[in-house]
């Protein structure tokens, strides 16, 4: 709808004497301030055992990100946290809320009951506009916090704190007051106030930053227009990450003869699915081009799971990538995405579900409102289900009631391994199990 101010009559041209091609020119305008597309693509992370049950403990990042992004106070990963916050916060709680240097975790602020690692996220913008356009993005996040990102927002959630401590200096606020909850409602949100720069502003940066890691280079998309921010912060994307508590969807378990079982209860459409699995340095996997229709089930024996030759497995990268691809990522940005997360995904041992969210279960999870509205809205992403196997876990119990010496691995395992916590809790709930026999 075309909108009018009103006008005294004397004001009004007269419209039988104006040309067509005037008004066409002003309508096209109007409709070119929103005339570019966005294309969204990550990964929400979970660990189950093999009974289904969502294990806690995700909060332990795989690696560092680049110095220059940016982070909560006590939620940094490879970041230096902000002086005059430190400052502010000792003045007030006579401690700084983190836990010592060289713990384990997400950054050094005490966490619990995280379920699911949110990692990566990124936006691109495709326009061919010849003038930038303004943008404002909002992400919030129903269950967990938006933890890091880039470029620097320009609104969102700010962390719960403890009250302040009446005596800093003598009763510092503990540690344990500092605790974030995340089974507890958490709801988290990030704002960003940007730039859509034309393909010919785009060209011209120098995106290059010292500190750019693989990853944060392999989400980097020449097709794709740039963006920045009133600081002068540019980048090809948006990007952030987060952790929370909330049950995506996807159930796993896996029965006493091995077999992998998937249940979809997220009540939509799956429209594709991987299961994969590294084992003594053989790799295997079978994919479901067709997805799984909601409340659909699947049976997985060790069997249907096919093994690859030694070597780069190139039919795994094309298959994937062609599956991202059919689900409304350019070829370029499912080539992004599996590259950027190709270590982690397919070198890693164990054995995982990978899992195209249905696209309402992710507009509910991240809802996004983005002004002027884009002409098309693309969202991927990809849940991540890792699954223990019966007898991993039996391995594990066992080790775990090793002492001195022998327990070294499974001690090991528990302090650094990225989901040692969630394995741990998982042999400790089969401890409990056994007990009450």
């Amino acid at each position: 709808m075309l909108l009018v101010p009103a006008a005294p009559w004397s004001e009004v041209p007269d419209l039988m004497k104006t040309p067509i091609h005037v008004f066409t020119a002003a309508l096209l305008g109007l409709q070119a301030a929103g005339a570019y597309q966005l294309h969204e693509w990550g990964t929400f992370t979970t660990v189950s055992g093999s009974d289904g049950i969502l294990l806690a403990g995700l909060e332990r990042e795989e690696e560092k990100l680049p110095p220059f992004a940016h982070a909560h106070m006590g939620l940094e990963n490879g970041q230096n946290p902000d002086p005059a916050e430190l400052t502010r916060i000792y003045q007030q709680h006579g401690t700084l809320g983190i836990n010592p240097p060289f713990s384990k975790g997400l950054g050094r602020r005490p966490l619990s009951g995280v379920t699911v690692k949110m990692e990566t996220p990124v936006i691109y913008f495709h326009s061919e506009e010849t003038t930038p356009i303004h943008a404002s993005v909002k992400v919030g996040f129903e269950g967990g916090t938006i933890s890091q990102w880039y470029p620097q927002r320009s609104g969102g959630e700010k962390l719960p704190e403890p009250p302040p401590s009446s005596d800093p200096t003598n009763k510092p606020t503990p540690i344990s007051a500092w605790t974030l909850d995340f089974s507890k409602n958490y709801r988290g949100s990030i704002e960003w106030q940007v730039d859509i720069l034309t393909p010919a502003q785009t060209r011209d940066l120098v995106l290059f930053k010292p500190g750019d890691t693989l990853g944060w280079l392999r989400a980097r998309q020449p097709m794709t227009n740039a963006v920045r921010t009133a600081n002068g912060e540019t980048e090809g994307y948006l990007f952030y990450r987060g952790v929370g508590h909330f049950n995506p969807g996807l159930k796993t378990t896996v029965s006493g003869d091995e077999t992998l079982h998937i249940e979809n209860q997220t009540h939509g459409r799956i429209p594709y699915l991987v299961a994969f699995e590294l084992a003594e340095g053989k790799l295997r996997w079978t994919e479901r081009a067709g997805g799984l229709e909601a409340n659909g089930a699947l049976a997985i024996a060790e069997s249907d799971l096919k093994a690859e030759a030694a070597g780069f497995p190139e039919n795994l990268y094309r298959s994937v990538k062609n599956g991202l691809a059919k689900c409304g990522l350019t070829d370029a940005e499912a080539r992004s995405m599996v590259e950027t997360w190709w270590q982690s995904y397919f070198e890693a041992p164990g054995l995982r579900v990978f899992w195209v969210l249905p696209r309402e279960t992710t507009d509910r999870l991240l809802p996004l409102e983005v002004s002027p509205a884009p002409a098309e809205v693309v969202r991927v992403l990809v849940g991540r289900s890792e699954v223990l196997r019966p007898r991993k876990e039996a391995e594990w119990l066992a080790a775990s009631r090793k002492s001195g010496d022998d327990a070294n691995p499974w001690n090991w395992l528990v302090q650094g391994d990225r989901f040692g916590l969630a394995i741990r809790e998982r042999v400790q709930s089969m401890e409990k199990a056994t007990a009450a026999k």
